[in-house]
């Protein structure tokens, strides 16, 4: 699993845990390559802002109902950062920083 080119990031929903972290639900347009190699038809990110540093993203799809636990090395360098950036500009704790 390789995840570039993702397109239309789309805020969808929200949890906060106040001083601790931030769970976001993201959907996007994945590509079709992507879609059929791994076998997803409803894939959607779940990212984690964590307070103290850090973050991390998963890939659940909705419609086989898995849960795929990517590494940062599994994401290219650029779509890790636009993934990170969208959800740290739409979390309650964190949408007053950037990142580069």
């Amino acid at each position: 699993m390789f995840i570039n080119n993702i397109k239309n990031l789309s805020f969808y929903s929200q949890l906060s845990l106040k001083h601790v972290e931030d769970r976001l639900l993201i959907k996007a347009d994945f590509p079709k390559e992507f879609l059929i190699q791994n076998n997803m038809t409803e894939p959607f990110f779940y990212v984690t802002l964590y307070v103290r540093g850090g973050e991390r993203i998963k890939v659940i799809d909705e419609g086989t109902a898995k849960l795929y636990s990517p590494t940062r090395n599994e994401f290219d360098t650029d779509t890790y950062k636009e993934i990170i950036k969208f959800a740290m500009k739409n979390s309650k704790q964190f949408n007053h920083l950037t990142i580069e």
